[in-house]
Formats: structure tokens, C-alpha cells, sequence
């Protein structure tokens, strides 16, 4: 038993398995070695199924953990310190502990919603890239007919809800190497990419593994110490014992690629 959780304590965690942030609260969790079931939603309809599910926001990752319920990452990996604080999920000294979330919320406010932003991009522009998500993501049959009936439904998220456009995509890509030398920063001064994960490893590399999940993304990052790190914490993505996600297909302008530094 973990610190300050119950024999009779469960835990439920609602998101889609693909997700970057869904991806980060299921290793939280696995780090706190509470007990826990995954619930896959699917995706569009996720904000509808975490509310039927009596959350009061619209974002997943959700946990419910006996009787709370915490949604987004950062309020979820607290509400697992809180429960079991050995877990390492932040450092017990207080000055590396700040540095720990310095580097948390810059992958959580920075990171986080450019590798969305890009794969979303992808999918509603590329067809080959929707036949991937119809084929892995959604596990629809005939994903390659799936995709065209797709675009519609992806195009209206991309363009209403979550208001992406090229040009904005264009400058997350162009801004991405400035980013990725934050991270191998982080890496260098030892905040981050260690032998035991903290909070802000699972926020800032499974941002970068998602973005290594693209075929034409991976050449800028593999090689780099945030590339290395994140492949040692995530060898498979997004997890092993889940569906392993094969690359996700070219759909970027070569113009518009990061280069390999």
C-alpha cells in the first residue's frame, strides 16, 4: 500500500490512450503503484464522456480516485504526491523541488499543447495521417474509407474548437529546436532525464515522444539528449502492454521541418 491510500481506494483514469497528457498521468500513477483502470473515450467525444462520467470540466486526463475527482496533469500528479509522496513524483528539498515545477508547468504551458496542436494539424490536413488515426487511434474498420469520412469532423475541430491553422503550426515548428534546447537544458543541470522520473520528466517527455511519433519530426529530435531521454522512458509509445503506435506518416512541408542538431 502506498503512502496515505486505502486498501479500499480505486482509482479510475478517463482519457484516450494515445493522449501525451493521458500518456503522463497513467505513469504517475504507475510510479505511486496505486492501483488503477484505464477508460478509453473516444476521441471527439471525450469532453461529452468525462462530464457523463460527473466531472464538472471538459479536459482529460480525468482521475477519479475513490471519492475525488481531479482533472489535467498538474492537478493530478499533486493529488498523487498527496497520496503517496515516496513516489518521487517531486523532490522532498525545496529548492530542486521548484526547478522540478519551473520545468512542469513549461512543458505543461508550452510543450503540451504544440505537440497537440501539430499532431491535430496533421490528421485534419494529410490523409494518410487520418487512415493512421481511423486505423490505430479511432480502431475503425476500412480506415482507409474511414479517413475520408474522417476529414470533415477533424477539419471542424481543428479550425472551430481548437482554432489551429497552418500558419500557426508553421511557427510551432519554427520555435520547436528553441524549445527542444530548453529541455536538453533541463537534462543537462539534472532536473530532468535522471534514473528516476519526476513530474516534470512524464509533462515534458511524453510531449517529445508524441512528437518523435511522426515520421517526419523524429530525424530533429531522435538524436538530441531529449530525444535519447524520452526513448528511455518511453521505448514504446505510448506504453508497453498497450497497442504500440507505429510512426504516424510525412505531412509537413519540407520548408517547414526543424533540422537535426
Amino acid at each position: 500500500m502506498t503512502d496515505g491510500a486505502t486498501p479500499h481506494a480505486s482509482a479510475h483514469l478517463y482519457g484516450m490512450k494515445h493522449s501525451h497528457p493521458v500518456l503522463a498521468s497513467r505513469m504517475a500513477l504507475e510510479l505511486t503503484r496505486i492501483p488503477y483502470q484505464a477508460h478509453d473515450i473516444l476521441p471527439g467525444l471525450h469532453r461529452i464522456g468525462v462530464r457523463l462520467h460527473g466531472f464538472r470540466g471538459w479536459t482529460v486526463p480525468a482521475l477519479r480516485i475513490g471519492p475525488r475527482r481531479v482533472q489535467g496533469t498538474l492537478a493530478i500528479v499533486r493529488e498523487l504526491d498527496r497520496l503517496a509522496p515516496s513516489a518521487g513524483l517531486f523532490p522532498a528539498d525545496a529548492e530542486r523541488r521548484a526547478a522540478v515545477e519551473r520545468v512542469e508547468r513549461f512543458g505543461h504551458d508550452e510543450l503540451q499543447p504544440l505537440a497537440r496542436r501539430v499532431f491535430q494539424w496533421a490528421g485534419g490536413r494529410d490523409h494518410a495521417a487520418r487512415t493512421w488515426i481511423a486505423r490505430h487511434v479511432v480502431g475503425v474498420p476500412a480506415p482507409a474509407l474511414a479517413g475520408y469520412a474522417l476529414k470533415p469532423v477533424m477539419s471542424y475541430f481543428r479550425r472551430i474548437v481548437y482554432k489551429i491553422d497552418a500558419a500557426q503550426v508553421r511557427a510551432d515548428l519554427a520555435q520547436l529546436s528553441g524549445l527542444l534546447d530548453r529541455v536538453d537544458a533541463a537534462i543537462a543541470d539534472g532536473t530532468i532525464g535522471g534514473e528516476s522520473p519526476n513530474a516534470a520528466d512524464l509533462q515534458v517527455l511524453t510531449s517529445i515522444r508524441l512528437l518523435m511519433t511522426h515520421e517526419d519530426l523524429r530525424p530533429a529530435i531522435a538524436l538530441r539528449p531529449c530525444g535519447e531521454a524520452a526513448l528511455r522512458l518511453i521505448p514504446v509509445y505510448p506504453r508497453p502492454g498497450l497497442d504500440a503506435l507505429p510512426p504516424v506518416p510525412a505531412a509537413f512541408p519540407p520548408e517547414w521541418l526543424p533540422t537535426a542538431s
